[in-house]
């Protein structure tokens, strides 16, 4: 798998990977509620932080966005999650911080416990505005 910096020509592919597995892990959360925020991921989200693609047979299979020390999106595509992919884009981006923080739903048992094994720690608890869900504020530091 080579891990890369994201291309203009890879934004349709990686809003519409957000999308779809945004839709499967967060199916608490209305689907429009994602399909109304694709153009802002695309021109807002994506050219504002630091976001690295994951390739697989010259296919884009997940991506990792940061702001700063903010993880912001890890996405892999829900044909090949639970294969290491998601681990390989955690790790790439920990040699690169000594200290990253995300927001993880509460509900998402799956993303949270996945952190968990990745040494993150819930540092807060909190209730989001727009979707009424509440979220982790996680950390991990570098030892």
């Amino acid at each position: 798998m080579e891990i890369r910096s994201i291309e203009k020509k890879d934004v349709e592919t990686v809003v519409e990977l957000w999308f779809q597995t945004s839709i499967i892990a967060h199916d608490f959360i209305p689907e429009s509620y994602w399909a109304k925020n694709k153009d802002v991921m695309a021109s807002i989200y994506l050219p504002n932080s630091e976001t690295y693609v994951a390739i697989e047979d010259e296919k884009i299979v997940g991506f990792i966005s940061m702001a700063e020390n903010l993880l912001a999106a890890i996405f892999v595509d829900n044909k090949i999650q639970g294969r290491g992919t998601g681990k390989k884009l955690l790790n790439f981006i920990k040699k690169r911080r000594v200290k990253i923080q995300l927001k993880a739903y509460k509900r998402n048992t799956k993303t949270v416990d996945f952190y968990k094994s990745q040494d993150f720690n819930v540092i807060s608890e909190n209730k989001e505005n727009e979707t009424g869900e509440y979220e982790y504020l996680m950390e991990w530091i570098k030892e």
